[in-house]
């Protein structure tokens, strides 16, 4: 019996390091399964900046940017539509858990998929609320050789025409890929971006970068019909059109007027189909002549 001891104290010995080994690869499993779940996120303010036309004053509002670099998608938004739980959990730990719920209608909401090269966003024709379904790689740009820091980080200059307005864009090529609203393209982020007519800017105020876990990644807009820009703006032309039509009495200065253009162009400038707009200058000018 003495014989057999050192060979119950092996058993145990194996035994004991099984336990270990097991129990080694149960917390790396977990640890493993935990960084998964995280995501490195950056998140930038921006305050933009609106000059409504033959207006000289202007609407500042402030807008966020949340990138998520692993997941390949990006959110934007007002600040104040959309609850992105600022209360990170855990957040001295670099780790927090991440909520995007958004709220009513979610106008301002520009949610991008660069894995699906897919970008979503909301418009709005006499009051009704369309999804707008469009490609990223809509934009055109030509970069310059033209240099400055914003926020610290080193930004190139990068000009286009998109969707009937000129645009000056700073972008660094230090940060991920994207910009505020729809604009994107360039290869890193739009931190400044402005018409070169006084009418919309966007300037980053602050960048931070930290890591969260995801508590919902889906698109927002998923369970939404969709439509293209291209259906969007005959959409919006037709509704122009039958709103011009409306008069009280044939009054035609009761007549509604639709404006061709918002932060894009809605209706072409050529267009001969919607003339409300010009018939109501042409009256106009001779009223004045008159």
């Amino acid at each position: 019996m003495l014989k057999n001891k050192p060979k119950v104290k092996l058993i145990n010995y194996l035994i004991m390091l099984k336990n270990i080994l097991f129990s080694f690869l149960l917390i790396q499993s977990l640890f493993s399964y935990a960084q998964k779940d995280s995501t490195r996120i950056f998140e930038i303010d921006f305050i933009r900046v609106l000059t409504p036309q033959n207006s000289t004053k202007t609407i500042t509002s402030n807008y966020k940017l949340k990138i998520f670099t692993e997941h390949n998608i990006s959110v934007f938004a007002n600040n104040n539509a959309t609850n992105f739980s600022n209360d990170l959990i855990n957040d001295d730990d670099d780790d927090a858990i991440f909520y995007f719920d958004p709220k009513g209608k979610n106008i301002s909401l520009v949610y991008k998929n660069y894995y699906k090269n897919k970008l979503f966003s909301k418009g709005t024709i006499a009051f009704k609320d369309f999804t707008i379904k469009d490609s990223l790689t809509i934009f055109n740009w030509s970069i310059t050789k033209e240099t400055k820091k914003i926020l610290g980080f080193n930004c190139q200059l990068a000009e286009t025409t998109f969707r009937g307005r000129n645009y000056r864009a700073w972008f660094s090529s230090e940060l991920p890929i994207g910009g505020p609203w729809k604009y994107d393209g360039l290869p890193g982020m739009i931190l400044q971006i402005e018409t070169q007519e006084p009418f919309i800017s966007f300037k980053a105020s602050q960048i931070k970068s930290h890591k969260i876990k995801l508590h919902n990644t889906k698109n927002p807009f998923e369970n939404d019909k969709f439509v293209t820009w291209q259906q969007f703006k005959d959409l919006y032309k037709k509704k122009a059109i039958a709103l011009s039509k409306y008069t009280t009495e044939s009054d035609f200065k009761t007549s509604i007027i639709s404006p061709r253009m918002g932060i894009e162009r809605y209706i072409e400038e050529n267009d001969k189909d919607y003339t409300a707009d010009k018939d109501f200058e042409k009256l106009r000018e001779s009223q004045n002549e008159n």
